[in-house]
């Protein structure tokens, strides 16, 4: 293990993961406030769900279409309706729509 700039790396490479505004290891506890996470959401629908409901790439995909519909001020009809255009079925929407809500109630964004 090696020490480079103060931080130690195993055979000299060095992970930072994430987006770059947090490391893999700080998204155990929640993601930052104030920023949404579409592979966060798609966690909690996982954790709901079961892994074999949806692919979580895709449910992140689905997360975000919600998160912009949300955005635009298009609340939760218009919210399904994005993930719906996206090419998702019903209770995938449902499912997403719901965790983007608790997503938001719970660390707000």
């Amino acid at each position: 293990m090696a020490d480079v700039g103060g931080n130690r790396h195993v055979g000299g490479s060095r992970h930072v993961g994430g987006s770059g505004w947090y490391v893999e290891g700080e998204r155990v506890f929640a993601p930052p406030a104030g920023v949404f996470d579409a592979d966060w959401v798609a966690g909690i629908v996982v954790d709901r769900q079961g892994p074999g409901f949806a692919d979580r790439v895709e449910l992140a995909r689905a997360a975000q279409l919600a998160w912009d519909a949300r955005g635009r001020g298009e609340g939760p009809a218009g919210e399904a309706a994005a993930v719906l255009a996206g090419g998702f079925d019903a209770p995938t929407a449902t499912a997403v729509c719901r965790a983007v809500g608790d997503y938001v109630e719970a660390y707000g964004s």
